[in-house]
């Protein structure tokens, strides 16, 4: 009997083990902050290759001091008391290491603040921002990303996890979501919907073109990259994601479980001959869907292009898809860095498409790849080619990984 209660005992106390184990894990994953390091090195590499890379000459000291301010102001807003620092040597070496010691002197402020008092002064939506910046890998993403974001509007740092998911966005093929297309406007902190697919969980639940997301499963997402919402909204198939969106006036939550969503990147809608060709994004393989769709349908009465909410991709299926209008060894698009260009993409296929008339239609979510394609057709095929609908986006840079 003692021996039988002696393994009984061991038995509990291993299953709550178990579980003590697995909470922590759970606790620790979402927790998590996504790069994988707190050591200042990492800021090093950032520094270095943008140095080298970025579009225009670099002064690292006025970046590392727009750095600086760019962290000021953002733990300002949200109650953090820190001192202002501006670095003032001369070399790029001691800029670094000046900046470094500021970095540690800041961080070192936050960790003596009173968390609870300035949590308590301000809203729920910055709990994530407070979760992420005092853990030591959090304020250095943090410092990362108001390096970046000195430089301009469109460069970013990504996690591990977020370059996973934006790999397997321009991949395409299939995910696990809730099918919407969003966009952050360069003026705008919230992001838009811009379309829900048909048949989609997102459309079921009620969310619709407009709508703002601000929140995802509680936190706030106002200040963070497209692509981190974008991995933060998908998940495994049958999982549930708490969306809160402002529409109009209101804020509304959407309760949403995942489901399986297979992508296309281009859609064909074929009314009485009139077929319009909906390229949604610009990913591997999108040429030759266009290419094999056009078969299909043979020669529509009309022949339109859609490029609505269409926010660019890969560059070559763009200039892919100019080759099937105006032949091979044309020049597509000049690309110039530091004042000087640095690249020429010539179409490398045959012309395969000729039509009297082809409309292509934009709107102010008609971005990057999108824009260079419109603009291409129409400097080559001038008058066969009509644009319609509004003002672009604007963005003119092609971005490098």
């Amino acid at each position: 009997m003692k021996r039988l209660i002696k393994i009984l005992f061991f038995i509990v106390l291993l299953i709550g083990l178990i579980f003590f184990i697995i909470n922590k894990e759970t606790e620790a994953d979402n927790n998590e902050v996504d790069i994988g390091t707190s050591s200042f090195e990492l800021f090093r590499q950032v520094v270095a290759y943008t140095y080298r890379d970025f579009v225009d000459e670099i002064n690292i000291k006025t970046q590392l001091n727009k750095t600086l301010e760019n962290i000021y102001s953002n733990l300002s807003k949200v109650g953090f008391k820190v001192k202002k620092y501006v670095i003032s040597s001369s070399t790029i070496k001691d800029q670094l290491n000046e900046f470094e010691n500021y970095y540690n002197l800041i961080y070192n402020e936050i960790k003596s603040s009173d968390i609870e008092k300035i949590k308590e002064s301000k809203s729920d939506i910055y709990k994530n921002f407070y979760n992420l910046i005092l853990k030591k890998e959090g304020f250095l993403k943090f410092a990362i990303q108001s390096y970046c974001s000195a430089l301009d509007r469109y460069t970013e740092y990504m996690g591990p996890k977020e370059y996973n998911f934006f790999k397997e966005n321009i991949q395409a093929g299939n995910y696990s979501g809730v099918g919407i297309v969003m966009f952050r406007n360069k003026d705008e902190k919230e992001i838009t919907v811009v379309e829900v697919f048909e048949e989609a969980p997102a459309k079921e639940a009620g969310i619709e073109p407009g709508d703002k997301i601000i929140k995802v499963d509680d936190k706030d997402v106002t200040n963070l990259s497209l692509d981190t919402v974008q991995s933060m909204i998908r998940g495994p198939e049958n999982t549930n994601v708490k969306l809160t969106i402002k529409r109009g006036n209101q804020i509304m939550e959407f309760n949403i479980t995942r489901k399986i969503i297979h992508i296309k990147s281009v859609k064909v809608i074929n009314k009485d001959g009139n077929v319009i060709f909906n390229i949604k994004t610009f990913s591997n393989g999108t040429a030759k869907d266009f290419l094999d769709a056009y078969k299909k349908y043979g020669e529509p009465k009309t022949f339109i292009i859609d490029l609505r909410n269409n926010g660019g991709g890969l560059i070559n299926e763009a200039i892919n898809i100019l080759s099937y209008f105006i032949g091979p060894n044309r020049e597509a698009v000049k690309l110039k860095r530091k004042g000087k260009v640095e690249k020429v993409f010539y179409t490398e296929y045959k012309k395969q498409i000729d039509f009297d008339k082809v409309v292509i239609i934009v709107n102010s979510y008609t971005a990057s790849a999108s824009e260079l394609l419109a603009q291409c057709v129409k400097d080559y095929l001038k008058e066969k080619i009509i644009i319609i609908g509004t003002k672009t986006f604007g963005k003119n840079s092609v971005q490098t990984i």
